[in-house]
């Protein structure tokens, strides 16, 4: 699967090679929708899965301000793992 950042082009979910390489690049997750539509994305709807991602740095470029775990809804993909960019582990943990 490709998720390509719609703003700066990153792959925000690295394929298995890379993974295996011990990248730990992967920006795959979910915000709460008025996050989403915050940051003048559009709401999810079942047409339009998987195409529209955004990492973490161009989401918080676009709501002027950092996220915070509020932000995160509780499912798995948004658990803290050894797959997931430094920079994704601490918005989710609430770290700097």
């Amino acid at each position: 699967m490709t998720a390509l950042c719609i703003d700066c082009g990153v792959d925000t979910a690295p394929d298995d090679d890379r993974r295996r390489r011990g990248a730990r690049t992967s920006e795959y997750y979910m915000v709460h929708n008025h996050v989403w539509l915050a940051a003048g994305m559009v709401k999810a709807d079942p047409t339009n899965l998987g195409r529209d991602f955004l990492c973490i740095g161009c989401l918080e470029v676009r709501l002027g301000r950092r996220l915070t775990p509020d932000d995160f809804p509780d499912v798995p993909v948004n658990k803290p793992d050894r797959w997931n960019s430094p920079r994704l582990n601490a918005r989710l943990a609430g770290r700097r």
